[in-house]
């Protein structure tokens, strides 16, 4: 499924374009029910942010996108944060009612965390769910919502500037790279 880049997508950039046919290998193994774990790595400035807005940009429509941004902060950071903004742009997104649904039903507490995608009266009834659950909870359960998604339309998720991570998103990665199936 690799798949050239064209004169007018490929813009600027110079040299790039076996790392996004690599990203095209990867999906496309990923399209034939094989999870796939991709860090982009490199110095700053490189391009890695271009090579991934091209390969974004030649998905096939209907690919779920979320996307998030590590902060560079002092001190703990909010956990989770890139994700919470990748599932919060996934949810108001097209086909978000989907995830909302699932979110729901698989990640409760991850829900409760993204209060605007509910109206407020659902919201309510959601955090009641939840009381008395353990953050350690949340591993599994963005993990089971993200098997739901993923099986009837592919999603890639991309988060940036990881160096500035916290804690608990580095560890949910991890978790995440180390299912099998």
């Amino acid at each position: 499924m690799s798949q050239a880049l064209s004169p007018t997508s490929a813009g600027p950039v110079v040299g790039r374009q076996h790392e996004v046919a690599q990203l095209h290998q990867w999906y496309a193994r990923a399209m034939g029910g094989e999870r796939q774990f991709v860090v982009l790595s490199g110095e700053l400035g490189i391009g890695k942010t271009t090579v991934v807005d091209l390969f974004l940009a030649s998905l096939a429509p209907g690919t779920r996108i979320g996307r998030g941004q590590c902060v560079e902060h002092y001190g703990e950071g909010e956990p989770y944060l890139p994700l919470l903004e990748a599932l919060g742009r996934l949810g108001r997104g097209p086909g978000g009612d989907r995830v909302v649904v699932v979110l729901q039903r698989y990640a409760t507490l991850w829900l409760v965390q993204l209060s605007g995608l509910v109206p407020e009266i659902e919201l309510e009834r959601v955090q009641r769910r939840v009381e008395g659950a353990t953050a350690v909870r949340m591993l599994r359960e963005l993990a089971e919502a993200l098997e739901v998604l993923t099986t009837e339309t592919p999603l890639v998720l991309v988060l940036e500037d990881l160096h500035w991570s916290d804690r608990a998103t580095v560890e949910l990665l991890g978790y995440l790279a180390q299912r099998r199936g």
